[in-house]
């Protein structure tokens, strides 16, 4: 169990459950305690409680209120609030039409829909504009930032990520952990309870702080693991509970939540997820997802540190002199003789990404369930909530390919090993190209698991089978049309063909060596492989749009080296 929802068991507190309304009611027997009384702090956004949902409404389509802006929050919402819930949609709602809410988070909306909105209305954005100005103001507010400024920081980093800007990101997250450790975010529920419910509307900003915090912890994991660095903030440090799992917090006609503070319940079955549309299952998939990538990123780093440790200087050596205050070794890994699975560590990790998997709703047990939106109004009913629940577990099932990849990929004999290997089944400057080209946005660690050929092979054989299970999953869910997805989804299929393409490449070495089927080197096994890189070789080239990953593309199509511009070919081709 990862240690967040251990965090999360010790927060409720003994009350007994509330009387709630009958589709919540199952999901909220025993999550209604007592939340810490906080004292808002000055930064935090207002807005006129009185106003009715209704009215807020009323506003937003009146011929007053900029139509612009109301199609980039509409866009907004319809295709990224899954992806990152930071907001309270009533509130939100009514914060917009008084107009208290920062132009800044609007231009930042501006940006993260300017794709979509250049697709389906015609209308040119000018992206990098937007961006430069959005620079700009980051930049001025840096010194006083109000909470709205925080969000735009965190909606900015999830945009940089989308379009394959990863200087941008790093910094961006770097930033974006900085204040919310500042600002005690990462502690919110570290305080002993009082045994008074505090008021609605402070209730919904800390409600509020935690899903940003989340944001940001998850942004934080997904760039430390691939850029071969520790996380900015460490499990010690995370002592904010996981948000509230309550339908009613997605639905924009609802001004309050009816019974709150609303905690996330462990043992809930898929049926009640499915019935209350409770957005918030997805997200909190999310967080659980996060502080195993966390975990699975101080493993890898742990065994790497283990190939150079009689390689490099002693401290004594290179601290000469220097009195140091220096954390202990702490228990040493084990050496590893051929294969990760000799270590308990990696496999309980692998068995805990694949519980993690295997705990998700199938998105397509949610198929003709649910509705698009149509009117903003419908924002958060039912059937819309089901929507984007199904759109949110089809992504999440993208989440664990390339993750799963990455623990496997690193073994291999190469990756115990501090000296640079020989590459196989390509040319040594073939390979410099490749790395060169990847090293833009990745580390060293990530572009060797990216490139090697000696993976061990009960971990390459789960690299196939998962992308294999990938491609009928996705057939299965065709309908879903490929704007729904989100950053992790072009990354999925990235690792996805380059586990194929080496695939490929040793299917026709073992060909020109031997006949029959060979195992998952036959015929059979190549011919399939060809097929699943075809579909996923479309999909990432259709992404490359709306998500501005060109670079992937071009990773794989720009080389120099004759026996590479082959395999580009064979990718856009795809002939033997």
């Amino acid at each position: 169990m990862s240690r967040f929802l251990t965090i999360d068991s010790l927060l409720n507190s003994d009350e007994g459950p509330t009387k709630m309304h009958p589709d919540m009611e199952r999901e909220q027997s025993a999550a209604s305690e007592a939340t810490a009384i906080h004292k808002v702090p000055e930064y935090l956004p207002k807005w006129d409680e009185k106003m009715t949902p209704g009215e807020a409404m009323r506003r937003f389509y009146s011929a007053q209120f900029p139509g612009e802006t109301r199609e980039v929050v509409i866009f907004y919402f319809e295709y990224f609030y899954g992806i990152c819930p930071i907001f309270h949609p009533a509130t939100f709602l009514c914060r917009l039409v008084c107009g208290t809410v920062d132009p800044l988070l609007i231009d930042v909306m501006r940006a993260k829909t300017a794709r979509l909105i250049t697709k389906y209305t015609g209308r040119k954005v000018d992206l990098d504009a937007i961006i430069e100005h959005i620079n700009r103001r980051l930049l001025l507010d840096l010194e006083s930032p109000t909470f709205d400024y925080i969000r735009a920081v965190v909606l900015m980093t999830t945009l940089s990520g989308g379009e394959c800007k990863f200087m941008s990101y790093n910094s961006l997250v770097c930033l974006a952990c900085s204040m919310v450790t500042r600002l005690g975010w990462n502690s919110l529920d570290l305080s002993p309870r009082d045994a008074k419910r505090i008021p609605w509307l402070e209730w919904a900003e800390l409600e509020t702080q935690r899903r940003t915090f989340w944001i940001v912890y998850q942004l934080d994991a997904y760039q430390a693991l691939l850029a071969d660095r520790p996380v900015s903030i460490s499990e010690a440090r995370l002592h904010t509970g996981t948000p509230g799992s309550d339908c009613t917090w997605d639905d924009i006609s609802i001004s309050q939540i009816l019974h709150w503070p609303t905690r996330h319940l462990q043992s809930i079955d898929k049926a009640t997820i499915i019935n209350t549309g409770a957005l918030s299952y997805t997200f909190i998939d999310v967080c659980d997802l996060t502080v195993l990538l966390s975990q699975i990123n101080e493993f890898l780093w742990s065994i790497r540190q283990r190939a150079y440790e009689r390689q490099k200087p002693s401290r004594d050596d290179l601290f000469a002199g220097m009195t140091l205050f220096l954390e202990g070794e702490g228990e040493r890994v084990p050496s590893v003789r051929s294969s990760l699975f000799e270590l308990p560590r990696f496999r309980s990790l692998h068995e805990a990404l694949t519980a993690w998997y295997r705990r998700l709703v199938p998105a397509d047990d949610l198929l003709g369930i649910g509705a698009p939106l149509g009117h903003f109004s419908q924002f958060g009913s039912l059937g819309h909530r089901q929507h984007l629940m199904r759109v949110r577990y089809y992504c999440l099932h993208c989440y664990y390919i390339p993750f799963l990849h990455l623990l496997h990929l690193a073994n291999r004999p190469s990756y115990f090993k501090a000296a640079k290997t020989e590459p196989e089944f390509c040319s040594t400057e073939e390979y410099r190209v490749l790395r060169e080209m990847l090293s833009s946005s990745f580390s060293g660690r990530t572009n060797d698991s990216l490139l090697a050929y000696d993976v061990v092979e009960e971990s390459w054989q789960i690299c196939l089978d998962s992308i294999f299970e990938l491609s009928e999953f996705l057939d299965r869910n065709r309908d879903i049309s490929l704007e729904r997805s989100d950053q992790i989804t072009p990354f999925c299929l990235f690792t996805s063909i380059t586990v194929l393409i080496r695939h490929i490449r040793k299917c026709r070495c073992w060909a020109e060596q031997n006949t029959g089927e060979g195992g998952c080197y036959g015929s059979g096994v190549m011919v399939r492989s060809l097929r699943v890189v075809r579909q996923l070789w479309a999909m990432l080239k259709d992404l490359g749009f709306l998500w501005g990953v060109r670079g992937m593309e071009k990773l794989l199509r720009q080389m120099q080296v004759e026996e590479v511009i082959n395999a580009a070919d064979l990718l856009a081709g795809l002939k033997m």
